[in-house]
């Protein structure tokens, strides 16, 4: 969001994919092929990393920019996809909302 350039802004949606394949990797190992990564039902470390969606959706929404889709990391994405998730979580125009707020206090320097 703060990527002064369109090089800059591509430069670090390379180096987040990179960290989104890492965790995606990490997914598979840790959960032993299960649905989440304590086993076959949402726990803390699956509400930990869903709590980010909603922001990776705002980017999506914002900059065209896919962070986490089902084709690049399907396990992270899966967490849409989950009961208590969709209840609770914001949906991605929420965060643009919230965003757009951060942007304009961080162009006025606050």
């Amino acid at each position: 969001m703060k990527a002064p350039t369109e090089d800059a802004r591509a430069e670090k949606l390379k180096e987040t994919h990179a960290v989104i394949q890492h965790l995606e990797q990490a997914f598979a190992e840790c959960s032993n092929e299960n649905a989440f990564f304590g086993g076959d039902s949402v726990g803390y470390i699956d509400l930990a990393l869903g709590c980010f969606l909603p922001w990776f959706g705002a980017l999506r929404k914002m900059f065209g920019v896919e962070i986490i889709d089902a084709g690049n990391s399907p396990r992270l994405d899966r967490f849409w996809e989950v009961a208590v998730a969709k209840g609770v979580l914001p949906k991605p125009e929420k965060a643009v909302e919230y965003t757009k707020k951060l942007q304009t206090k961080w162009a006025a320097g606050k």
